[in-house]
């Protein structure tokens, strides 16, 4: 009896165990939906052992026409993306970041028309997998339709090149990451498939390996704002980039073995509003008029660069009577001196200088407390003197050099001169210096002349000898 009701709690254990375990594995199977409101929804299917692309869930059929949908498969391990199913919604978002698809089958996404955005970053995919039939619509009426893609994020991949038709049904992409693959060289087919996207206004290329940019990528970007070029191998700022200079508004140039800025960096880039130049190891000088041509420039991020260590006074020539500057960053640098006309400090609202090995002289001093630059500093970011020893280790904020005559308020501007500001004592002295000059000089002539006339005289005195030629003595 006893055996029989021990076998009998076992068996229900193990049902129930079993069962549990059962309702786990459905669980890792099954996508959740979660309604934040009336309009937005999101689909989360991420970490949920995925190999494959799963059917929706009945609720999905509950979406609003109008809604606006994410759909999550972050961390699975799908290898190949099938066709997704179709999606009620008006803006659809999905991600495949990070598993490890290495294919994408043709028409994967065209039961989804109004697909706006698409994370396909921290993958496997290869350029031949990139191709123009992939990101298309349904086929009606011998043709293809478009899809709505605005953003396309293929980040961290194994893409070297790009199909030249990739972006043929997507007109209206306007984000594209392409950073973090090894691109290496911007080629033909890749250039026509960057340049295709007319609608672009952003592009980030950074960690791609690539040293140039052929000048047919901006040909056609005519509405590029934003681009990211860090952490490539650029010795020198494209020149292709002036032909984006009117849309341009944000560029990142940081960690590139460029060793100098110059009037020719920036060329063109009329309407550029932040600029980032930053984490640069060779860059150790910018020079005369590197920033001339940026006239409507806000944002300067010119720091954490390790062996920056002379910045020209005239680095902002021709900008200083129209400034747009309101934030400039140059901390962690080499420097050590500023020049007090570099810029109008009083007109920063935002002032970064820490990190720097600063020799508080009467220049950084007038930079601080005359120009106002002290106030500019964000609290707990008040740079220190490195250097005279004496003030070693001080806020740059509280020296006071009382040597520097910039500090006396009392003294007077200098005025130009004038003859009507000297003193009688002056003016007689400046004419006795005259005359004594005009009589020394006098007196030379004089010397000059007599030392001629004594000359000419034994010249002329002197007996001239002549020679008989038909005395015999000759012969």
């Amino acid at each position: 009896m006893y055996y029989s009701l021990a076998s009998a709690v076992l068996l229900f254990v193990c049902i129930l165990v079993s069962s549990c375990y059962a309702q786990d594995v459905d669980n890792t199977k099954t996508c959740d939906i979660t309604k934040r409101d009336d309009i937005n929804l999101t689909v989360n299917c991420s970490r949920r052992n995925f190999d494959s692309i799963p059917k929706w869930p009945l609720e999905i059929n509950q979406i609003d026409k109008d809604g606006h949908v994410l759909i999550t498969f972050f961390n699975n391990s799908i290898t190949n993306v099938t066709e997704v199913p179709a999606i009620p919604g008006s803006r659809i978002a999905i991600s495949f970041k990070h598993n490890r698809i290495i294919e994408i089958e043709n028409d994967a996404f065209k039961n989804l028309e109004r697909l706006v955005y698409l994370d396909l970053s921290k993958n496997k995919i290869s350029g031949d997998v990139l191709r123009t039939e992939i990101l298309r619509g349904s086929y009606n009426n011998n043709i293809y339709n478009n899809i709505a893609l605005e953003t396309l994020n293929l980040a961290h991949n194994e893409i070297h090149s790009l199909d030249r038709y990739l972006f043929q049904h997507t007109p209206n992409l306007t984000r594209l990451y392409l950073n973090n693959n090894p691109i290496e060289i911007l080629d033909h087919v890749t250039v026509l498939a960057i340049s295709s996207a007319t609608n672009l206004e952003v592009l980030d290329l950074s960690q791609t390996e690539i040293d140039n940019i052929p000048v047919e990528t901006f040909k056609s970007l005519k509405k590029l704002q934003q681009l990211d070029l860090s952490g490539n191998k650029f010795t020198m700022v494209p020149e292709s980039l002036s032909l984006i200079g009117i849309s341009l508004k944000f560029l990142s140039f940081n960690n590139n073995p460029i060793a100098e800025l110059n009037d020719d960096s920036f060329i063109g880039l009329t309407n550029l509003i932040e600029l980032e130049v930053a984490e640069n190891s060779y860059l150790d000088e910018v020079k005369r008029s590197t920033f001339s041509p940026l006239k409507n420039l806000r944002v300067l991020h010119l720091c954490h660069n390790r062996n920056l260590r002379y910045i020209s006074h005239n680095a902002f020539r021709g900008l200083k009577d129209k400034w747009t500057l309101k934030e400039v960053y140059l901390d962690d640098n080499d420097l050590s001196e500023i020049s007090p006309d570099l810029m109008p400090w009083d007109k920063l609202d935002t002032l970064g200088m820490t990190g720097n090995s600063w020799l508080c002289n009467c220049d950084l001093a007038d930079v601080v407390t005359r120009q106002g630059a002290g106030h500019k500093f964000k609290t707990g970011e008040i740079p220190f003197c490195a250097a005279p020893l004496r003030l070693s280790g001080e806020y740059i904020t509280n020296i006071t050099l009382s040597f520097c005559p910039t500090f006396d308020k009392t003294f007077s501007n200098k005025k130009r001169f004038s003859i009507t500001s000297l003193k009688p004592k002056q003016v007689l002295w400046s004419i006795f210096g005259v005359a004594i000059v005009v009589c020394i000089g006098i007196a030379i002539g004089w010397m000059v002349k007599g030392i001629k006339s004594i000359y000419k005289k034994k010249i002329r005195n002197q007996p001239v000898p002549y020679i008989n030629l038909n005395s015999n003595s000759y012969a």
